[in-house]
């Protein structure tokens, strides 16, 4: 069995925190742009180029749910 790295554990549990969320009101408009996948992607992927705002509920729950600080320097740490 494979190892997942800590990219796609971060974006997978990031996937699933946005299929809650697009549900609400507050996420209609990303619900209409893309997918929870395809958002979890593009964040995931920002955050570890050091190009996202790390500022939303579903990365604070990410970290949250997977013992990161919510912190960029953690995050950084995270994906290295």
């Amino acid at each position: 069995m494979e190892t997942m790295t800590t990219f796609d554990q971060f974006k997978a549990t990031l996937a699933a925190q946005y299929r809650v969320l697009f549900e609400t009101p507050e996420y209609a408009y990303a619900k209409s742009r893309r997918t929870p996948e395809e958002l979890a992607h593009k964040m995931t992927s920002g955050l570890a180029a050091g190009t996202a705002n790390k500022d939303g509920e579903g990365i604070r729950k990410t970290c949250k749910l997977l013992g990161i600080p919510y912190t960029y320097r953690a995050l950084r740490d995270y994906f290295n």
